[in-house]
């Protein structure tokens, strides 16, 4: 496997158990993204989420899986315009098809939350 493939696959693992393991907050939520939860889109470069309060982009991150279950390779979260965004870039064109987005943050103290939600890549 390739290096990106492996740091993806690691990454996608440690989020998923860092979720798991902690407790949800609620009041934790989306209040803006791109592409925006339901939407059609013609095509992904990013994605930019941005929350209801602070989050530790160092310790968050988020899954994108294809329309029959595959997980997407996905870049490095980065920090957006503020300390409530998180920016993550996507490394492939996503064919069309519905895609399911998974988001974990961490809001600092190690208080976590996830949350889901779906869009479409229109065929061009």
């Amino acid at each position: 496997m390739t290096s990106a493939i492996i740091r993806s696959v690691t990454a996608a693992a440690a989020l998923a158990i860092a979720c798991a393991a902690s407790p949800a907050f609620a009041d934790v939520q989306v209040v803006q993204g791109t592409p925006a939860a339901g939407s059609k889109v013609g095509s992904v470069t990013e994605v930019k989420l941005e929350f209801n309060q602070r989050i530790d982009f160092r310790y968050s991150g988020l899954t994108l899986t294809a329309p029959h279950g595959a997980n997407i390779e996905l870049g490095e979260p980065e920090a957006g315009s503020g300390s409530d965004m998180l920016v993550v870039p996507v490394t492939n064109v996503l064919a069309p098809g519905p895609y399911t987005l998974h988001w974990c943050v961490d809001t600092g103290d190690n208080h976590w939350s996830q949350g889901e939600f779906n869009f479409t890549v229109k065929p061009s």
